[in-house]
This record gives structure tokens, sequence and C-alpha cells, in this order.
């Protein structure tokens, strides 16, 4: 073989040696791996001077336009000046996500003395009825040669006793009266007086009694996941999942700022279901007691964990107040165990008291964004970003437990979105984990096998 024609086969093989290290999918895979750890190493050396520029609110190693691995600059609005095409030679690609937020025995009827002795009748077939968490209407019969009527309440408190009777309306010309206000889940007690033209009244009423009705998001119990909770001090987030431990005890998960009022409880609070915002009564709608919280750092130190895990109260059955699984139409029951690693590109859903089924996309990984709360402004460290094309978190939503669309294994813990929701920020599962595990509670996701 003459020398020309060696050298010929010879490129031949070499072009067909790369060419199959090129479809090999493993060796795509560690080229894939080597192209993130270049970019996350350049983020890692330039976030501190991006993010001292004003406008940026945070960076990430995403995608650019062509799908090559990117630093991306969060900004907090359109045409912030001074952000470079790229750094030691990695795609630099501004994203404009806009600012980062954190979302007995019965008391005996009132008498009277000294009535005239020709008072109107007193009124009679006084019905209550609860028409909502907050109104009951009341209905009785006219007295003859009344003038208007007088309504008097009571009420069963928590411990099993009543409230002397107290009049609450004094004028009511009709024979109906809307009693509103009120506490939902409480039992109220009603008499009616009917009074004539002269100020003589008469007797009270028949007593009725109703209790208002339960909030739209008070669940039965045990309560599903994804589903409206939070601290007595706090408005209304969301129960992310059921976790345990090796002795079997059972936990809630959430947000810190959902269970711990943003640091500002104490170990044992009762945690509520539903949320204050939703109707939620401490202490008739415990689900679990403040076990263990991560701390947030607001000095400016940097965080990786908005957490907190509140040990589960239990049914008079024995079983614990909080299930596996999310409500009807939600993604189910997650998968158990440590959950799994995100990566960019990975389809995700989650299910929350707000916006209940969301899906979106983790577009940026190893995230560090300034958020606000209304205790201050905390930095987060390698954290995930979801984007959606519509809402994928609102205010309510923190706590929701991030998985992936389809196979519901465990990647996140939502805190965090923008104004509009299209951007969601969230804890790795793992990093909450470990964090709950150095803080003597090793537990792990009580889910689908």
């Amino acid at each position: 073989m003459s020398r020309r024609k060696l050298f010929q086969v010879f490129v031949a093989a070499v072009v067909a040696i790369c060419m199959l290290a090129l479809s090999d999918p493993v060796s795509a895979q560690r080229r894939n791996d080597q192209e993130f750890d270049r970019a996350r190493q350049t983020q890692v050396r330039h976030t501190d001077e991006l993010m001292a520029q004003d406008g940026v609110v945070g960076t990430a190693v995403g995608l650019d336009e062509s799908g090559r691995h990117a630093i991306l600059v969060l900004l907090e609005r359109p045409g912030v000046a001074g952000i470079p095409t790229d750094l030691e030679g990695v795609p630099v690609r501004p994203l404009v996500t806009g600012k980062i937020y954190a979302r007995a025995k019965p008391a005996a009827v009132p008498t009277r003395s000294g009535r005239d002795t020709t008072p109107p009748a007193v009124p009679s077939g006084l019905t209550a009825k609860a028409i909502s968490s907050s109104q009951i209407n009341l209905v009785w019969k006219a007295s003859s040669n009344a003038s208007y009527y007088r309504v008097y309440r009571s009420m069963l408190r928590d411990d099993g006793t009543r409230t002397s009777y107290t009049r609450i309306a004094t004028n009511v010309k009709s024979t109906a009266y809307s009693s509103t206000g009120l506490t939902s889940g409480t039992i109220y007690y009603y008499v009616v007086t009917a009074v004539d033209k002269s100020g003589h009244e008469s007797g009270y009423s028949n007593e009725a009694s109703a209790t208002t009705l339960m909030p739209a998001r008070w669940c039965v119990r045990p309560v599903p996941i994804g589903v409206s909770t939070g601290h007595p001090l706090i408005t209304a987030g969301t129960i992310g999942c059921r976790v345990i431990d090796a002795s079997g005890k059972v936990y809630a998960l959430s947000n810190n700022h959902v269970y711990a009022n943003e640091n500002n409880a104490h170990m044992g609070d009762n945690v509520l279901q539903p949320g204050v915002y939703d109707g939620g009564v401490d202490p008739r709608d415990a689900i679990g007691t403040l076990s263990a919280l991560t701390w947030i750092d607001f000095s400016g130190g940097p965080n990786t964990t908005d957490a907190a895990i509140a040990l589960c109260l239990t049914t008079p059955a024995g079983t614990p107040m909080v299930g596996t699984g999310t409500p009807t139409g939600g993604y189910g029951i997650p998968k158990s165990g440590f959950g799994v690693a995100a990566s960019v590109g990975m389809a995700v859903q989650k299910y929350g008291r707000t916006s209940s089924l969301t899906k979106g996309t983790i577009t940026g990984t190893n995230v560090t964004v300034t958020v606000g709360y209304s205790s201050g402004t905390a930095l987060f460290v390698n954290q995930i970003i979801v984007q959606s094309r519509s809402a994928f978190i609102k205010g309510g939503d923190s706590g929701s437990l991030l998985v992936t669309y389809p196979g519901k294994e465990p990647v996140g813990l939502l805190f965090a979105g923008n104004g509009s929701g299209t951007y969601a920020v969230a804890n790795n599962i793992g990093d909450v984990l470990t964090a709950f595990d150095s803080l003597g509670y090793p537990v792990w996701i009580d889910g689908e096998q």
C-alpha cells in the first residue's frame, strides 16, 4: 500500500473514531457536564461583580438561545446597562425576571324583670341557618303589636362553655336578620324579642342555634398536601409534603416563613390548616406543632433553605393529620425518598394553595438571588429557577413541593417568585433534607414507593 493510500486510511479511521465519539451518549453526557461545570465555575467567579450592578437581582447557569450553557443574569427591569455578552468565553444571557419575593355547661337564656304588663307578643318560630363561614341568617314569625325586634346572641367557647347573651341588634324592622362577622366552625345561639311603639319589650323567643360553615379551604382530616396552612401569626402558605423519620414520626414540610413566621415563632407553636387568612383558628384547626426550622439570615450572609417541619398531630383514629397525596386534580402522591437533582430543561410541576396544579421548566440551576421578605432581604445560593408561560406560583403557594413531570420525583421546595409568578425559585430538596439531618431530624419524603 502506498504511503498516500495509508495516510488516507488513517484519516478516515480518525474521522470515524471522532464521529463515533460524538454519537456516543456517554461521551456526549461527559461533554455536557464539562460545559456546565465550566459555566458554573465562571458564574461563581463573577457573581459578586454582576450583582453589584444596579438592577441585577441574581445569576444562574442555564442555556442561551442556541442551547449552549450560559450564565444567566437575572434583571429587575429591561435595559439594565453594563451586562457583558460573555465572560471568559462563556455566553452571558440577560433574563428579565423582575424582583423576587417570598407571598360544657350551657349559659342560661337572659331574663328581664320589671317589664310592662302589656308587652307585645313573644316572637315565635325562630330559626337559624349558617350560609357561610362568617354569616348566619335568622328568620322568625311576626309578633302582634310589634314595632321592631331586638336580637341577642351567645356563642360556644373553645373550652365548651358559653358566653352570656349580648344584644347585637336593636332596631330590626323585618322578621329576618343576618348575623355576620362570625368565626368559622363556631356554634352561635340566638333569641329575639319584640318591641312595641311605646318601647315595651316582649319576652324572649325560643332559642335557635347554628354552626358557621368551615371555610372553603378547610380539609377533612387527614388533610392532603398542597393545601392552605400556616403559623397562627401569618396569612397562609402551602403544605409541601409529608416527611418521616426512622422511628415513624410524621412531619409536615413547608417553608420557614410559612411555619416559623420568618424566624419569629417558638418551637411547639401550632401550625394550622387552613391558614388564618383562609379562616383557620388556633387551636381549633391545629394539625401539628413546629419542630425544626432552617434559619433565614437577613444580614447579607448566604442562605440555601427556607424550610420548617411540624410534628403531625393525630386524628381520633390515631392516623397522622397530614396525608401523602394532593387533592383530586393534583399530581397525586410524590415519590418517597430523598428526591433527585435539578437540571436545566427538566419538566416540573407543583400543587399549591392558590394556583393549584401548574407546570413549568427548570431554566436555571446554581441560582444566586436576593429575595424580599417582610423582615428584610435575604441572599440565597444554590437555588433552582422555574419558568412558565403563565403563573407558576402565586401568593400562598409558598411551601409547595416541586416534583418532576410526569415522574413525581421531588426536586425542590418552592418559596419565592416574581410579581407575575412566571418565574419561581425553589430550594434544592437535597439541601432541605440535609439541613434537617444536621439539626437532628433525619427525615425523608413519605410518599409513593
